[in-house]
């Protein structure tokens, strides 16, 4: 018993000797205490390109060039001492290392806190963040390495998978990253094709192409009066240059309609023996959210939208081409200023449909139309489904 208790106090010690802290892409980390840095001491690290505004060389002591991007340094001090830098109290930390191939001796500093200092001309100089350094802890990265080269990625939606290659650390895919992210490059098991991707979205960029789609709208009722014969009526579908589109007709109407992101187009036509009218201030939309707005048609002004309409009339055997927007979705954009010019301004719509994914159904849309009959009105209400729809469904595992 005594023996084993040895055993497993000596690997905990061999582990905690080894184990270093290390921030996100395996460089430093702040310490609470000034003694913490010591555990850096003896460790390898390599000098790498720094990215994003929190990482950076400047101001630390040390200039890197081109050929030494990729040499690997061993600590041989680490100094901690409390500074004052631009008149507010600070943590200074300088690393003291030798190039392994070499022994060229480097000597570079961070800090703990943000400083930063704007001279008369607006000019902002910052001071390095020991947390930031553009630099990678060799022995914990080549874990990391070790333990995820080779593993596959899978999808439960998707057929293809993945495996990893390699592993780095390299510029985030988001421009407004403030530092650099571990990487992996993943090849296709199928293809052979090899993928660059954030570690943190391995679960999902490398899968990304074969889920790529978008939500469109299917016409699956019409809703009319309930004295105006069948109450719903048979609707077909219409394949018109690789845009679905959706006939239906009755006694009064024959209508072709379909709708898209921003609003629904249709083609019209009166098949009574009388004329017809649109009223269009009583038309409506309901959107996903169930919030009712009235709708603009072609000729109306986006800054007249909510003003009155005049009816449009059709007389019999005639036909009209038009859209239906709801006005609740169109909205003036004040742009950016830059200096005297303003970019982006003017009149702007929103999308009917969901902007990222909610499931394969999002709901229903609804456009309702009143159409007077001599001095009756009757309300056409045209309900959509809104699915979502994959670009390349042969990749995928899809179930009905």
């Amino acid at each position: 018993m005594k023996k084993s208790f040895l055993l497993l106090a000596s690997l905990l010690l061999t582990f905690s000797l080894f184990a270093l802290d290390t921030n996100k892409n395996y460089g430093f980390k702040e310490q609470s205490s000034p003694d913490g840095y010591q555990q850096y001491v003896g460790k390898s690290f390599m000098v790498r390109e720094a990215y994003g505004d929190l990482e950076t060389w400047d101001k630390s002591g040390f200039k890197p060039k081109g050929d030494n991007i990729g040499t690997i340094y061993t600590i041989t001090n680490v100094i901690v001492k409390d500074v004052q830098l631009n008149k507010e109290p600070n943590r200074e930390v300088t690393i003291e290392a030798i190039q392994n191939d070499t022994n060229k001796k480097i000597k570079f500093k961070g800090y703990e806190e943000v400083s930063l200092k704007f001279n008369a001309w607006g000019d902002v100089k910052r001071w390095p963040l020991i947390g930031w350094m553009p630099i990678v802890l060799v022995d914990p990265f080549n874990e990391f390495k070790s333990a995820n080269v080779g593993q596959t990625i899978s999808h439960n939606m998707v057929k293809d998978q993945y495996q990893i290659t390699d592993a780095y650390v390299g510029k985030s895919d988001d421009r407004k990253a403030a530092a650099g992210v571990v990487r992996l490059k993943v090849k296709n098991l199928r293809t052979g094709v090899i993928k660059d991707v954030e570690n943190s979205l391995k679960d999902e960029a490398p899968f990304a192409d074969a889920l790529e789609g978008k939500y469109k709208t299917a016409l699956i009722k019409v809703e009319k009066p309930e004295d105006s014969g069948e109450r719903y009526s048979d609707i077909k579908t219409i394949q018109d240059a690789s845009v679905e589109k959706y006939s239906f007709s009755d006694d009064i109407i024959d209508i072709v309609i379909v709708g898209d992101e921003k609003q629904f187009s249709y083609e019209l036509q009166n098949v009574s023996s009388s004329s017809i009218k649109v009223i269009w201030n009583e038309a409506a939309f309901v959107g996903l959210d169930g919030k009712t707005s009235k709708i603009m048609h072609v000729g109306t002004r986006f800054s007249e939208r909510e003003s009155d309409q005049p009816a449009t009339t059709i007389i019999k055997g005639a036909k009209i081409d038009d859209v239906a927007t709801p006005t609740a979705n169109v909205y003036y954009d004040e742009g950016i200023t830059i200096g005297y010019s303003t970019i982006g301004s003017g009149w702007k719509t929103r999308s009917m449909l969901p902007d990222k994914y909610e499931g394969k159904e999002a709901g229903e849309i609804r456009l309702m139309l009143p159409i007077q009959v001599k001095e009756v009105v009757n309300e056409y209400t045209f309900v959509f489904k809104v699915y979502y729809s994959y670009d390349h469904p042969e990749l995928l595992r899809l179930t009905d």
